[in-house]
């Protein structure tokens, strides 16, 4: 199972596209997140993860994803492979499924903004919401 939650601070604005021949909206971004226990905490250890999300909801969405705001993102870690010059490189990033906002940004750290924003799912025709295709009891093998 490829599952990853990480909490950290929006680095910038979100930007949101297009994706091509789609249309499909696509909202990136990346969180700061602090690494865990660390000795020396005058030079705290960061790391950058860049964040990706695709959906419809992404065009509602992106305007409140904006520089400073605390959230926690769980998705799925990927790497991708590509070749440059003949090298081959990998990009990892996260491909999210769920984005909560924890708090208000660095400045705004007493407001309680808790909100959830979760993709919608739609099944496909004949499939209930739960994604499972009702089938008659006499069909079963056994």
């Amino acid at each position: 199972m490829n599952k990853i939650m990480i909490t950290g601070r929006l680095v910038r604005d979100a930007e949101l596209s297009f994706i091509p021949n789609t249309g499909t909206p696509k909202m990136v971004y990346t969180l700061a997140v602090e690494r865990g226990y660390q000795k020396d905490k005058a030079n705290k250890r960061v790391d950058f993860i860049p964040c990706e999300a695709i959906g419809k909801h992404c065009e509602n969405l992106t305007p409140h994803v904006t520089k400073g705001k605390l959230v926690l993102v769980e998705g799925e870690l990927n790497i991708d492979k590509y070749d440059k010059d003949g090298e081959t490189r990998t990009y990892t990033k996260v491909k999210v499924d769920r984005l909560e906002f924890l708090g208000g940004s660095s400045k705004e750290a007493g407001a309680d903004n808790n909100q959830t924003f979760q993709p919608s799912y739609e099944p496909p025709r004949g499939l209930d919401p739960e994604g499972f295709q009702a089938i008659d009891d006499e069909e079963l093998p056994f």
